[in-house]
Protein backbone atom coordinates (compact mmCIF):
# COMPACT_ATOMS: atom_id res chain seq x y z
CA UNK A 1 0.00 0.00 0.00
CA UNK A 2 1.22 3.40 -0.91
CA UNK A 3 2.67 5.82 2.07
CA UNK A 4 0.44 8.81 1.83
CA UNK A 5 3.52 11.62 3.39
CA UNK A 6 6.07 12.85 0.98
CA UNK A 7 9.35 11.17 2.54
CA UNK A 8 7.56 7.68 1.86
CA UNK A 9 9.39 4.50 1.70
CA UNK A 10 10.25 5.17 -1.93
CA UNK A 11 14.04 5.90 -2.40
CA UNK A 12 13.43 7.70 -5.92
CA UNK A 13 9.65 8.12 -6.31
CA UNK A 14 8.25 7.51 -9.90
CA UNK A 15 9.62 10.19 -12.87
CA UNK A 16 6.33 10.49 -13.67
CA UNK A 17 3.50 12.42 -11.61
CA UNK A 18 -0.28 13.48 -12.08
CA UNK A 19 -2.63 15.30 -9.79
CA UNK A 20 -6.03 14.53 -10.43
CA UNK A 21 -7.88 18.12 -9.24
CA UNK A 22 -11.46 19.07 -9.82
CA UNK A 23 -10.47 22.00 -12.31
CA UNK A 24 -8.64 19.47 -14.22
CA UNK A 25 -5.90 16.42 -14.64
CA UNK A 26 -2.43 17.78 -14.66
CA UNK A 27 0.80 15.60 -15.32
CA UNK A 28 4.77 16.44 -14.99
CA UNK A 29 7.84 14.37 -15.56
CA UNK A 30 11.48 14.75 -14.95
CA UNK A 31 14.47 13.42 -16.17
CA UNK A 32 16.53 13.00 -13.18
CA UNK A 33 16.34 12.69 -9.46
CA UNK A 34 16.54 16.35 -8.97
CA UNK A 35 12.68 16.64 -9.67
CA UNK A 36 13.31 19.46 -12.07
CA UNK A 37 10.20 19.60 -13.95
CA UNK A 38 11.28 18.56 -17.67
CA UNK A 39 7.82 18.39 -19.66
CA UNK A 40 3.89 19.36 -18.48
CA UNK A 41 0.85 18.35 -19.95
CA UNK A 42 -3.13 18.99 -18.76
CA UNK A 43 -6.49 18.39 -19.90
CA UNK A 44 -9.34 20.73 -18.18
CA UNK A 45 -12.32 18.73 -16.63
CA UNK A 46 -16.13 19.67 -16.68
CA UNK A 47 -17.15 20.85 -13.50
CA UNK A 48 -18.38 18.26 -11.12
CA UNK A 49 -16.30 15.49 -12.77
CA UNK A 50 -14.05 15.25 -9.56
CA UNK A 51 -15.89 15.82 -6.31
CA UNK A 52 -13.50 15.26 -3.55
CA UNK A 53 -14.47 14.21 -0.12
CA UNK A 54 -14.41 11.69 2.52
CA UNK A 55 -16.62 9.67 0.92
CA UNK A 56 -16.91 7.00 -1.97
CA UNK A 57 -18.19 8.60 -5.17
CA UNK A 58 -15.33 11.44 -5.53
CA UNK A 59 -14.81 10.91 -9.71
CA UNK A 60 -18.35 11.56 -10.65
CA UNK A 61 -17.74 11.37 -14.38
CA UNK A 62 -15.18 8.44 -14.48
CA UNK A 63 -15.26 8.01 -18.04
CA UNK A 64 -13.90 11.55 -18.58
CA UNK A 65 -11.30 11.33 -15.81
CA UNK A 66 -10.04 8.30 -17.45
CA UNK A 67 -10.16 9.69 -20.60
CA UNK A 68 -7.78 13.14 -19.14
CA UNK A 69 -5.40 10.59 -17.21
CA UNK A 70 -4.80 8.84 -20.68
CA UNK A 71 -4.06 11.85 -22.57
CA UNK A 72 -2.20 13.41 -19.96
CA UNK A 73 0.61 10.81 -19.32
CA UNK A 74 0.26 9.63 -22.78
CA UNK A 75 2.40 12.28 -23.47
CA UNK A 76 4.79 13.13 -20.73
CA UNK A 77 5.40 9.02 -21.12
CA UNK A 78 8.97 7.86 -22.43
CA UNK A 79 9.17 4.01 -23.34
CA UNK A 80 7.98 1.84 -20.92
CA UNK A 81 7.38 4.18 -17.82
CA UNK A 82 4.24 3.29 -16.38
CA UNK A 83 4.84 3.68 -13.04
CA UNK A 84 3.41 7.21 -11.84
CA UNK A 85 2.90 9.53 -8.03
CA UNK A 86 -1.10 10.43 -7.63
CA UNK A 87 -1.62 13.56 -5.81
CA UNK A 88 -5.50 13.65 -5.03
CA UNK A 89 -7.23 16.43 -2.99
CA UNK A 90 -6.95 17.64 0.02
CA UNK A 91 -10.53 16.72 1.17
CA UNK A 92 -10.36 13.27 0.39
CA UNK A 93 -7.78 12.84 3.04
CA UNK A 94 -7.41 14.09 6.64
CA UNK A 95 -4.00 15.19 7.74
CA UNK A 96 -3.62 15.68 11.59
CA UNK A 97 -0.66 16.92 13.65
CA UNK A 98 -0.60 14.61 17.05
CA UNK A 99 1.50 14.28 20.13
CA UNK A 100 2.59 11.37 21.67
CA UNK A 101 4.96 11.02 24.80
CA UNK A 102 6.53 8.04 23.20
CA UNK A 103 6.16 5.60 19.88
CA UNK A 104 7.66 1.90 19.24
CA UNK A 105 10.89 1.78 17.71
CA UNK A 106 9.17 -1.15 15.28
CA UNK A 107 7.05 0.46 12.87
CA UNK A 108 4.02 -1.64 12.30
CA UNK A 109 3.61 -1.15 16.39
CA UNK A 110 3.99 2.29 16.03
CA UNK A 111 1.43 2.42 13.11
CA UNK A 112 -1.01 0.46 15.36
CA UNK A 113 -0.23 3.31 18.29
CA UNK A 114 -1.33 5.74 15.32
CA UNK A 115 -4.24 4.11 14.34
CA UNK A 116 -5.46 3.88 17.52
CA UNK A 117 -5.32 7.71 17.98
CA UNK A 118 -7.44 8.55 15.23
CA UNK A 119 -10.00 6.08 15.52
CA UNK A 120 -11.23 8.90 18.20
CA UNK A 121 -10.31 11.72 15.68
CA UNK A 122 -11.44 10.47 12.15
CA UNK A 123 -14.81 11.17 10.76
CA UNK A 124 -14.77 7.45 9.13
CA UNK A 125 -13.28 4.15 10.76
CA UNK A 126 -9.25 4.41 10.62
CA UNK A 127 -9.57 0.17 10.11
CA UNK A 128 -11.18 1.22 6.82
CA UNK A 129 -8.51 3.82 5.76
CA UNK A 130 -5.13 3.97 4.69
CA UNK A 131 -2.99 5.44 7.22
CA UNK A 132 0.57 6.88 7.09
CA UNK A 133 2.30 8.78 9.89
CA UNK A 134 5.95 10.57 9.83
CA UNK A 135 7.78 11.74 13.20
CA UNK A 136 8.07 16.08 12.73
CA UNK A 137 10.35 15.97 16.18
CA UNK A 138 10.35 16.59 19.01
CA UNK A 139 8.76 19.17 21.81
CA UNK A 140 9.32 19.21 24.93
CA UNK A 141 9.00 15.73 26.19
CA UNK A 142 6.25 15.05 23.17
CA UNK A 143 7.28 13.39 19.80
CA UNK A 144 5.54 15.84 17.17
CA UNK A 145 3.78 12.85 14.77
CA UNK A 146 2.02 13.93 11.50
CA UNK A 147 -0.89 11.59 10.12
CA UNK A 148 -2.20 10.77 7.02
CA UNK A 149 -5.43 8.89 6.32
CA UNK A 150 -7.89 8.52 3.41
CA UNK A 151 -10.56 5.91 3.46
CA UNK A 152 -10.27 2.96 2.02
CA UNK A 153 -12.65 3.08 -0.85
CA UNK A 154 -11.85 6.75 -1.86
CA UNK A 155 -7.83 5.92 -2.66
CA UNK A 156 -9.36 2.97 -4.66
CA UNK A 157 -11.31 5.64 -6.66
CA UNK A 158 -8.22 7.63 -7.58
CA UNK A 159 -6.10 4.40 -7.86
CA UNK A 160 -8.19 2.63 -10.33
CA UNK A 161 -8.71 5.51 -12.39
CA UNK A 162 -5.02 5.43 -13.14
CA UNK A 163 -5.12 1.64 -14.10
CA UNK A 164 -8.03 2.20 -16.42
CA UNK A 165 -6.00 4.81 -18.33
CA UNK A 166 -3.37 1.93 -18.78
CA UNK A 167 -0.42 3.11 -15.61
CA UNK A 168 0.09 1.74 -11.77
CA UNK A 169 0.15 3.83 -8.82
CA UNK A 170 3.20 4.14 -7.11
CA UNK A 171 2.79 6.35 -4.61
CA UNK A 172 -0.15 8.50 -3.35
CA UNK A 173 0.46 11.89 -1.95
CA UNK A 174 -2.46 14.68 -0.78
CA UNK A 175 -2.28 17.46 -2.78
CA UNK A 176 -0.90 20.16 0.09
CA UNK A 177 1.71 17.45 1.01
CA UNK A 178 2.96 17.30 -2.07
CA UNK A 179 3.49 21.11 -2.35
CA UNK A 180 5.25 21.20 0.57
CA UNK A 181 7.83 18.65 -0.38
CA UNK A 182 9.03 20.93 -3.36
CA UNK A 183 9.38 23.76 -0.73
CA UNK A 184 13.62 24.31 0.27
CA UNK A 185 13.06 25.97 3.39
CA UNK A 186 16.37 24.67 4.87
CA UNK A 187 17.99 28.09 5.35
CA UNK A 188 14.76 29.85 5.85
CA UNK A 189 13.47 30.03 9.84
CA UNK A 190 10.17 28.62 8.13
CA UNK A 191 7.77 28.71 5.61
CA UNK A 192 4.05 29.54 5.38
CA UNK A 193 2.25 29.08 2.19
CA UNK A 194 -1.49 28.51 0.87
CA UNK A 195 -2.63 25.93 -1.48
CA UNK A 196 -5.97 26.64 -3.22
CA UNK A 197 -8.51 24.80 -5.33
CA UNK A 198 -11.97 25.04 -6.22
CA UNK A 199 -13.01 23.11 -3.51
CA UNK A 200 -10.53 23.92 -0.72
CA UNK A 201 -7.78 25.75 0.44
CA UNK A 202 -5.45 24.91 3.01
CA UNK A 203 -2.81 27.14 4.89
CA UNK A 204 0.63 25.19 5.98
CA UNK A 205 3.62 26.17 8.51
CA UNK A 206 6.63 24.25 7.25
CA UNK A 207 9.89 24.58 9.09
CA UNK A 208 12.69 23.03 8.10
CA UNK A 209 10.44 20.09 6.91
CA UNK A 210 8.47 19.63 9.86
CA UNK A 211 4.53 20.86 9.69
CA UNK A 212 3.55 23.29 12.38
CA UNK A 213 0.28 23.60 11.05
CA UNK A 214 -2.37 21.94 8.36
CA UNK A 215 -5.59 23.49 7.97
CA UNK A 216 -8.14 22.83 5.21
CA UNK A 217 -10.87 25.02 4.36
CA UNK A 218 -13.83 23.35 2.37
CA UNK A 219 -14.91 25.87 0.09
CA UNK A 220 -17.31 23.30 -2.19
CA UNK A 221 -20.64 23.35 0.26
CA UNK A 222 -22.77 25.11 -1.59
CA UNK A 223 -20.66 24.96 -5.30
CA UNK A 224 -19.32 28.00 -6.85
CA UNK A 225 -16.70 29.03 -9.31
CA UNK A 226 -12.87 29.43 -8.82
CA UNK A 227 -11.21 29.14 -5.53
CA UNK A 228 -10.02 32.43 -6.41
CA UNK A 229 -13.95 33.92 -6.67
CA UNK A 230 -14.72 32.28 -3.84
CA UNK A 231 -12.44 33.26 -0.94
CA UNK A 232 -11.33 35.94 -2.77
CA UNK A 233 -14.06 38.81 -2.57
CA UNK A 234 -13.88 42.05 -3.14
CA UNK A 235 -10.58 43.52 -1.66
CA UNK A 236 -11.86 46.35 -0.39
CA UNK A 237 -14.57 44.84 1.64
CA UNK A 238 -11.89 42.47 3.21
CA UNK A 239 -10.10 45.48 4.16
CA UNK A 240 -12.84 47.49 6.14
CA UNK A 241 -13.61 43.81 7.60
CA UNK A 242 -10.32 43.30 8.82
CA UNK A 243 -10.02 46.53 10.74
CA UNK A 244 -12.66 45.23 12.92
CA UNK A 245 -11.28 41.14 12.58
CA UNK A 246 -10.99 39.94 16.60
CA UNK A 247 -7.73 38.35 16.67
CA UNK A 248 -7.32 34.42 16.34
CA UNK A 249 -5.59 32.85 19.70
CA UNK A 250 -3.42 29.92 18.71
CA UNK A 251 -5.36 27.11 20.57
CA UNK A 252 -8.34 27.84 18.20
CA UNK A 253 -6.61 26.65 15.76
CA UNK A 254 -7.06 22.80 15.44
CA UNK A 255 -10.77 22.74 17.07
CA UNK A 256 -9.84 20.56 20.04
CA UNK A 257 -8.39 20.43 23.45
CA UNK A 258 -4.98 18.66 22.65
CA UNK A 259 -4.34 20.42 19.33
CA UNK A 260 -4.35 16.69 17.65
CA UNK A 261 -5.72 17.78 14.22
CA UNK A 262 -7.12 20.51 11.69
CA UNK A 263 -9.92 22.48 11.59
CA UNK A 264 -12.32 21.92 8.63
CA UNK A 265 -14.74 24.79 7.81
CA UNK A 266 -17.63 25.17 5.59
CA UNK A 267 -17.48 28.17 2.76
CA UNK A 268 -20.21 29.10 0.69
CA UNK A 269 -19.52 31.13 -2.61
CA UNK A 270 -19.53 34.92 -1.87
CA UNK A 271 -21.24 35.10 -5.11
CA UNK A 272 -24.75 33.10 -3.72
CA UNK A 273 -24.32 34.97 -0.36
CA UNK A 274 -26.86 37.96 0.70
CA UNK A 275 -25.01 41.43 1.70
CA UNK A 276 -24.97 40.24 5.38
CA UNK A 277 -23.58 36.87 4.57
CA UNK A 278 -20.99 38.34 1.92
CA UNK A 279 -19.95 40.59 4.60
CA UNK A 280 -19.80 38.12 7.56
CA UNK A 281 -17.71 35.30 5.21
CA UNK A 282 -15.34 38.85 3.96
CA UNK A 283 -14.46 38.26 7.94
CA UNK A 284 -13.72 35.09 8.14
CA UNK A 285 -12.06 34.79 4.83
CA UNK A 286 -9.85 37.60 6.14
CA UNK A 287 -9.29 35.83 9.48
CA UNK A 288 -8.24 32.49 7.57
CA UNK A 289 -5.32 34.23 5.79
CA UNK A 290 -4.38 36.03 9.19
CA UNK A 291 -5.01 32.80 11.81
CA UNK A 292 -1.83 31.08 10.02
CA UNK A 293 0.44 34.45 9.73
CA UNK A 294 -0.62 34.75 13.81
CA UNK A 295 0.21 31.28 14.53
CA UNK A 296 3.36 31.23 12.79
CA UNK A 297 4.40 34.46 15.09
CA UNK A 298 3.00 33.16 18.16
CA UNK A 299 5.19 29.31 17.71
CA UNK A 300 8.37 30.68 15.98
CA UNK A 301 8.42 34.16 17.72
CA UNK A 302 8.96 35.97 14.60
CA UNK A 303 6.75 37.32 12.08
CA UNK A 304 6.26 35.72 8.96
CA UNK A 305 7.99 38.06 6.16
CA UNK A 306 6.03 36.56 2.99
CA UNK A 307 3.39 33.95 2.08
CA UNK A 308 3.68 31.48 -0.70
CA UNK A 309 1.13 30.30 -2.74
CA UNK A 310 0.21 27.23 -5.06
CA UNK A 311 -2.75 25.88 -6.91
CA UNK A 312 -6.03 28.25 -7.93
CA UNK A 313 -4.34 31.55 -5.82
CA UNK A 314 -2.21 33.16 -7.69
CA UNK A 315 0.66 35.28 -5.94
CA UNK A 316 -0.66 38.55 -7.49
CA UNK A 317 -3.92 37.91 -6.41
CA UNK A 318 -3.45 37.01 -2.47
CA UNK A 319 -1.22 40.16 -2.38
CA UNK A 320 -3.83 42.44 -3.75
CA UNK A 321 -5.72 41.36 -0.73
CA UNK A 322 -3.00 41.36 1.71
CA UNK A 323 -2.07 45.54 0.87
CA UNK A 324 -0.71 47.34 3.26
CA UNK A 325 0.24 44.46 5.56
CA UNK A 326 3.62 44.25 5.04
CA UNK A 327 3.59 40.47 3.59
CA UNK A 328 5.07 39.71 0.32
CA UNK A 329 3.60 37.54 -1.64
CA UNK A 330 5.48 35.06 -4.27
CA UNK A 331 4.76 31.34 -6.02
CA UNK A 332 6.21 28.31 -4.54
CA UNK A 333 7.28 27.04 -7.70
CA UNK A 334 10.45 28.73 -9.12
CA UNK A 335 11.88 29.70 -12.58
CA UNK A 336 14.29 27.00 -12.27
CA UNK A 337 11.79 24.31 -11.22
CA UNK A 338 10.73 24.40 -14.75
CA UNK A 339 13.11 23.07 -17.60
CA UNK A 340 12.48 25.13 -21.07
CA UNK A 341 11.13 21.63 -22.35
CA UNK A 342 8.39 21.86 -20.51
CA UNK A 343 6.70 24.09 -23.21
CA UNK A 344 2.73 23.64 -22.76
CA UNK A 345 1.58 26.67 -20.60
CA UNK A 346 0.54 25.82 -17.26
CA UNK A 347 0.25 28.09 -14.48
CA UNK A 348 2.88 27.55 -12.51
CA UNK A 349 0.40 27.12 -9.06
CA UNK A 350 -0.53 24.05 -10.72
CA UNK A 351 2.92 22.65 -10.99
CA UNK A 352 3.93 22.91 -7.76
CA UNK A 353 2.67 19.69 -5.86
CA UNK A 354 3.97 18.23 -9.33
CA UNK A 355 7.41 19.10 -8.67
CA UNK A 356 6.82 18.16 -5.12
CA UNK A 357 5.69 14.32 -6.07
CA UNK A 358 8.98 13.98 -8.59
CA UNK A 359 11.79 15.18 -6.08
CA UNK A 360 13.08 12.62 -4.32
Amino acid sequence: MPSLIPKSSFEVRPRLAVEIRPEGVYGARTADASGAIAQVARVELFAGAVVPSLRAGNIVNRAEVVAALRQVLGTLTVGKLRDVTVIVPDLAVRVLLLDFDSLPSSVEDALLVVRFRLAKLLPFSADAAQVSYQVMGERGRQLQVLAVAIPYDVLTEYEMAVREAGYEPGSVLPSTLAVAAAINDAAQTAALFVNGSASSMTTVILRRGEVLLHRTLDLQAHGGGSAVETFLPDVGVLRAMERDAAEYGADDLTGGETDEGPVVEKFVSLRDAGKDEQKRMSLEVTQAISVAAAYYEDSLAVAPDAILTAGTLSSGALGELLAGSGLRTREVLQGQDVLPTATMTVPHGMLAGLRGALRS
